[in-house]
C-alpha cells in the first residue's frame, strides 16, 4: 500500500521546489502523492465559459492559472513516476491544507514558506506554522528563497 503525501502548492515558481523535494524524499513505489492548491472562494469557479469570462474576469483568471499550475505539477510527478492526483480547494490556504491531510491521513505534508519580515508576519501570520499546529502528521517546509 502506498503511503500518502500531500504537497500544497501556490502556484508560484517556489512550486517547482515543492515536487522537487517529493522528489528527493519520496519514492514512486512508496508514495502516492496528492497535490493540494487553495484557490480563493472568491475567485473559484466550478468552470468557466464565455460567460464567467465576461462577468467574472478576475476570478477566471485566477481559476486558469490554479488549474494550469495544477496540471503542471502533476504532469512533473507523473514524469518522475509518481501516483498522484490534484485538488483544488476553494478555501483558506490552512483550512484546505489541514482538512486534506486529515482527508487522505497523510504520512508528511510538504510546503513552502512565505519569508515575511516581522511587520509581514505580524499582519498576516505564517500558513506553515498554522498547518503545524493543526495536523498530526510531520511537515517539511521548504525554507528556501526562490
Amino acid at each position: 500500500m502506498l503511503s500518502p503525501v500531500l504537497i500544497a502548492i501556490d502556484g508560484s515558481s517556489a512550486s517547482r521546489g515543492l515536487l522537487a523535494l517529493a522528489r528527493q524524499y519520496c519514492l514512486p513505489d512508496r508514495h502516492l502523492v496528492q497535490v493540494v492548491l487553495a484557490v480563493d472562494s472568491a475567485f473559484a469557479l466550478e468552470r468557466v465559459t464565455a460567460y464567467e469570462v465576461q462577468e467574472y474576469p478576475a476570478a477566471t483568471d485566477e481559476q486558469r492559472h490554479a488549474n494550469q499550475a495544477m496540471q503542471q505539477a502533476l504532469e512533473q510527478l507523473r514524469t518522475w513516476g509518481f501516483e498522484c492526483e490534484g485538488v483544488l480547494v476553494p478555501d483558506e490556504p490552512v483550512v484546505a491544507i489541514a482538512s486534506q491531510a486529515r482527508a487522505i491521513d497523510c504520512a508528511l505534508i510538504i510546503m513552502g514558506h512565505r519569508h515575511l519580515n516581522r511587520l509581514g508576519r505580524l499582519l498576516d501570520p505564517s500558513i506553515s506554522n498554522k498547518v503545524i499546529d493543526q495536523v498530526q502528521c510531520p511537515v517539511l517546509v521548504d525554507s528556501r528563497n526562490t
